[in-house]
Protein backbone atom coordinates (compact mmCIF):
# COMPACT_ATOMS: atom_id res chain seq x y z
CA UNK A 1 0.00 0.00 0.00
CA UNK A 2 1.36 3.27 -0.43
CA UNK A 3 2.23 5.77 2.11
CA UNK A 4 2.26 9.55 1.26
CA UNK A 5 4.89 11.99 3.37
CA UNK A 6 3.78 15.61 3.64
CA UNK A 7 5.78 18.12 4.82
CA UNK A 8 3.76 20.49 7.28
CA UNK A 9 5.19 23.91 8.43
CA UNK A 10 3.29 26.98 9.42
CA UNK A 11 3.06 29.82 7.41
CA UNK A 12 4.09 32.33 9.46
CA UNK A 13 7.01 30.57 10.26
CA UNK A 14 8.46 27.98 7.76
CA UNK A 15 11.15 26.73 9.42
CA UNK A 16 8.93 25.36 11.96
CA UNK A 17 8.46 21.78 10.23
CA UNK A 18 6.66 18.48 10.82
CA UNK A 19 6.84 15.31 8.25
CA UNK A 20 3.99 12.95 8.70
CA UNK A 21 3.61 9.63 6.95
CA UNK A 22 0.16 8.65 6.05
CA UNK A 23 -1.29 5.61 4.00
CA UNK A 24 -3.36 6.67 0.94
CA UNK A 25 -6.26 4.51 2.21
CA UNK A 26 -6.76 6.79 5.32
CA UNK A 27 -8.75 9.51 5.76
CA UNK A 28 -8.24 13.50 6.37
CA UNK A 29 -9.64 13.34 9.93
CA UNK A 30 -6.81 10.85 10.61
CA UNK A 31 -4.30 13.45 8.86
CA UNK A 32 -6.09 16.30 11.36
CA UNK A 33 -5.28 14.40 14.25
CA UNK A 34 -2.12 13.65 13.32
CA UNK A 35 -0.95 16.96 12.89
CA UNK A 36 -3.04 18.81 16.00
CA UNK A 37 -0.58 15.64 18.15
CA UNK A 38 2.40 16.92 15.83
CA UNK A 39 2.24 20.32 16.91
CA UNK A 40 0.75 19.48 20.22
CA UNK A 41 -2.57 21.68 19.88
CA UNK A 42 -5.96 20.48 21.94
CA UNK A 43 -8.58 19.05 18.51
CA UNK A 44 -10.85 21.55 20.22
CA UNK A 45 -11.71 23.97 17.17
CA UNK A 46 -13.14 23.58 13.80
CA UNK A 47 -10.80 22.89 11.05
CA UNK A 48 -10.39 22.35 6.88
CA UNK A 49 -8.14 21.71 4.32
CA UNK A 50 -8.07 23.13 1.33
CA UNK A 51 -6.97 21.63 -1.40
CA UNK A 52 -4.26 24.29 -3.28
CA UNK A 53 -2.35 24.62 -6.35
CA UNK A 54 1.18 25.59 -6.79
CA UNK A 55 0.71 29.24 -5.78
CA UNK A 56 -1.10 28.00 -2.46
CA UNK A 57 -4.79 29.14 -3.66
CA UNK A 58 -7.58 27.85 -1.97
CA UNK A 59 -10.05 25.34 -3.66
CA UNK A 60 -12.06 22.70 -2.91
CA UNK A 61 -12.68 22.55 0.80
CA UNK A 62 -12.55 19.42 3.05
CA UNK A 63 -14.20 20.60 6.62
CA UNK A 64 -13.61 18.64 10.05
CA UNK A 65 -17.58 18.83 10.82
CA UNK A 66 -20.79 18.28 9.59
CA UNK A 67 -22.64 21.55 10.80
CA UNK A 68 -19.82 23.46 8.06
CA UNK A 69 -20.82 21.77 5.24
CA UNK A 70 -23.58 23.77 3.73
CA UNK A 71 -22.07 26.68 1.71
CA UNK A 72 -23.11 30.23 2.69
CA UNK A 73 -25.70 32.18 -0.12
CA UNK A 74 -22.91 34.38 -1.67
CA UNK A 75 -20.81 30.69 -1.95
CA UNK A 76 -23.65 29.17 -3.76
CA UNK A 77 -23.62 31.88 -6.20
CA UNK A 78 -20.00 32.29 -6.97
CA UNK A 79 -20.06 28.51 -7.87
CA UNK A 80 -18.38 26.96 -5.12
CA UNK A 81 -17.62 23.43 -5.06
CA UNK A 82 -19.86 21.55 -2.24
CA UNK A 83 -17.41 20.47 0.94
CA UNK A 84 -16.61 17.15 1.57
CA UNK A 85 -16.52 15.95 5.32
CA UNK A 86 -12.85 14.63 6.31
CA UNK A 87 -13.85 11.46 7.86
CA UNK A 88 -15.78 10.53 4.39
CA UNK A 89 -12.65 11.57 2.11
CA UNK A 90 -9.59 9.33 1.73
CA UNK A 91 -6.04 11.27 1.56
CA UNK A 92 -5.92 9.06 -2.08
CA UNK A 93 -8.68 10.99 -3.59
CA UNK A 94 -7.12 14.14 -3.97
CA UNK A 95 -3.81 13.68 -4.74
CA UNK A 96 -3.68 14.55 -8.23
CA UNK A 97 0.06 15.41 -9.46
CA UNK A 98 3.72 14.27 -7.58
CA UNK A 99 4.08 17.12 -5.06
CA UNK A 100 -0.25 17.63 -4.13
CA UNK A 101 -0.77 20.82 -1.82
CA UNK A 102 -3.16 21.72 0.18
CA UNK A 103 -3.81 24.59 2.55
CA UNK A 104 -4.64 23.94 6.14
CA UNK A 105 -6.57 26.05 8.76
CA UNK A 106 -7.55 25.48 12.50
CA UNK A 107 -9.23 27.17 14.97
CA UNK A 108 -10.02 30.24 12.65
CA UNK A 109 -10.58 32.45 15.93
CA UNK A 110 -6.59 32.09 16.15
CA UNK A 111 -6.30 31.97 12.47
CA UNK A 112 -3.55 29.09 12.50
CA UNK A 113 -2.59 28.11 8.97
CA UNK A 114 -0.31 25.39 7.65
CA UNK A 115 1.39 24.88 3.97
CA UNK A 116 1.26 20.79 3.69
CA UNK A 117 3.17 19.78 0.15
CA UNK A 118 3.18 16.36 -0.87
CA UNK A 119 7.34 15.52 -0.79
CA UNK A 120 7.65 11.99 -1.46
CA UNK A 121 6.08 8.47 -1.81
CA UNK A 122 7.92 5.62 0.59
CA UNK A 123 7.72 1.95 1.54
CA UNK A 124 5.02 1.07 4.02
CA UNK A 125 6.60 0.25 7.71
CA UNK A 126 5.21 -2.18 9.70
CA UNK A 127 6.67 -0.78 12.91
CA UNK A 128 5.07 2.40 12.69
CA UNK A 129 1.74 2.78 13.21
CA UNK A 130 -0.12 5.46 10.83
CA UNK A 131 -0.42 8.15 10.31
CA UNK A 132 2.97 8.95 12.44
CA UNK A 133 4.95 11.75 12.64
CA UNK A 134 8.69 10.68 11.57
CA UNK A 135 10.38 14.56 11.35
CA UNK A 136 10.51 17.42 14.11
CA UNK A 137 11.69 20.83 13.40
CA UNK A 138 11.66 23.64 15.24
CA UNK A 139 9.51 24.21 18.80
CA UNK A 140 5.91 24.07 18.25
CA UNK A 141 4.15 27.52 19.22
CA UNK A 142 1.87 27.62 22.05
CA UNK A 143 -1.27 27.21 20.81
CA UNK A 144 -3.29 30.36 22.91
CA UNK A 145 -0.62 32.43 22.87
CA UNK A 146 -1.69 33.94 19.70
CA UNK A 147 -4.67 34.38 20.62
CA UNK A 148 -4.14 35.68 23.76
CA UNK A 149 -1.47 38.65 21.81
CA UNK A 150 -4.39 39.16 20.26
CA UNK A 151 -6.87 39.81 23.20
CA UNK A 152 -4.03 41.80 25.04
CA UNK A 153 -3.23 44.77 22.04
CA UNK A 154 -8.02 44.64 21.86
CA UNK A 155 -7.71 45.38 26.12
CA UNK A 156 -4.75 48.17 25.44
CA UNK A 157 -6.30 49.83 22.47
CA UNK A 158 -9.93 49.87 25.10
CA UNK A 159 -7.49 52.55 26.64
CA UNK A 160 -7.31 54.74 24.26
CA UNK A 161 -10.46 57.03 24.93
CA UNK A 162 -9.75 58.59 21.44
CA UNK A 163 -9.74 54.99 19.51
CA UNK A 164 -12.52 53.40 21.40
CA UNK A 165 -14.37 56.10 20.52
CA UNK A 166 -13.80 55.30 17.06
CA UNK A 167 -14.50 51.63 17.41
CA UNK A 168 -17.87 52.42 18.61
CA UNK A 169 -16.88 51.55 22.39
CA UNK A 170 -16.78 54.50 24.74
CA UNK A 171 -17.29 58.61 24.22
CA UNK A 172 -14.63 60.54 25.54
CA UNK A 173 -14.64 63.65 27.14
CA UNK A 174 -13.46 66.97 25.41
CA UNK A 175 -10.69 67.32 27.52
CA UNK A 176 -9.32 63.42 26.79
CA UNK A 177 -9.81 63.99 22.73
CA UNK A 178 -7.95 67.31 23.20
CA UNK A 179 -5.32 65.82 25.06
CA UNK A 180 -4.82 63.06 22.59
CA UNK A 181 -4.85 65.52 19.64
CA UNK A 182 -1.94 67.51 20.93
CA UNK A 183 1.20 67.35 19.22
CA UNK A 184 3.29 66.60 22.28
CA UNK A 185 3.58 63.44 24.24
CA UNK A 186 1.54 64.77 27.10
CA UNK A 187 -1.80 66.38 27.54
CA UNK A 188 -1.92 70.15 27.99
CA UNK A 189 -1.95 71.42 31.54
CA UNK A 190 -4.85 73.22 32.87
CA UNK A 191 -2.23 76.04 34.38
CA UNK A 192 -0.56 76.18 30.79
CA UNK A 193 -4.03 77.04 29.47
CA UNK A 194 -4.88 79.70 32.51
CA UNK A 195 -0.84 81.36 31.55
CA UNK A 196 -2.38 81.31 28.02
CA UNK A 197 -5.53 82.86 29.12
CA UNK A 198 -3.78 85.24 31.15
CA UNK A 199 -1.53 86.22 28.29
CA UNK A 200 -4.39 87.19 26.63
CA UNK A 201 -5.90 89.41 28.89
CA UNK A 202 -2.76 91.42 29.38
CA UNK A 203 -2.71 92.13 25.21
CA UNK A 204 -6.17 93.45 25.79
CA UNK A 205 -4.87 95.65 28.51
CA UNK A 206 -2.21 97.18 26.51
CA UNK A 207 -4.12 97.74 23.38
CA UNK A 208 -6.68 99.54 25.80
CA UNK A 209 -3.67 101.51 27.53
CA UNK A 210 -2.37 102.57 23.86
CA UNK A 211 -5.70 103.61 22.40
CA UNK A 212 -6.20 105.91 25.22
CA UNK A 213 -2.74 107.53 25.21
CA UNK A 214 -3.52 108.28 21.85
CA UNK A 215 -6.59 110.03 23.17
CA UNK A 216 -5.23 112.23 25.90
CA UNK A 217 -2.13 112.71 22.90
CA UNK A 218 -4.85 114.16 20.80
CA UNK A 219 -6.65 116.22 23.70
CA UNK A 220 -3.62 118.18 24.63
CA UNK A 221 -2.53 118.97 20.88
CA UNK A 222 -6.33 120.57 20.68
CA UNK A 223 -5.81 122.34 23.98
CA UNK A 224 -2.62 123.72 22.91
CA UNK A 225 -4.07 125.25 19.51
CA UNK A 226 -6.93 127.14 21.93
CA UNK A 227 -4.23 128.81 23.66
CA UNK A 228 -2.39 129.62 20.58
CA UNK A 229 -5.59 131.10 19.33
CA UNK A 230 -6.11 133.36 22.64
CA UNK A 231 -2.45 134.70 22.60
CA UNK A 232 -3.07 135.64 18.79
CA UNK A 233 -6.26 137.24 19.60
Amino acid sequence: MAVYRFRVCLEDNEDIIRDIDIKSSQNFEQFHLAIQEAFKFDNKHAASFFVSDDYWRKNREITLRKEDLPLEPEEIKQGVEPKKLMIDTKIASFIEQPHQRFFYVFDATAQWSFLIELVKLVEENSKLNYPACIRSVGNAPKQYKQLNKLQEEETTNSKDPLLAAILGNSDPSDDEIYKKLDTGEEGVEQDDLDSLEGEEGDEDLIEDEDEFSNEEDGNDGYDGDEDKSDNYN
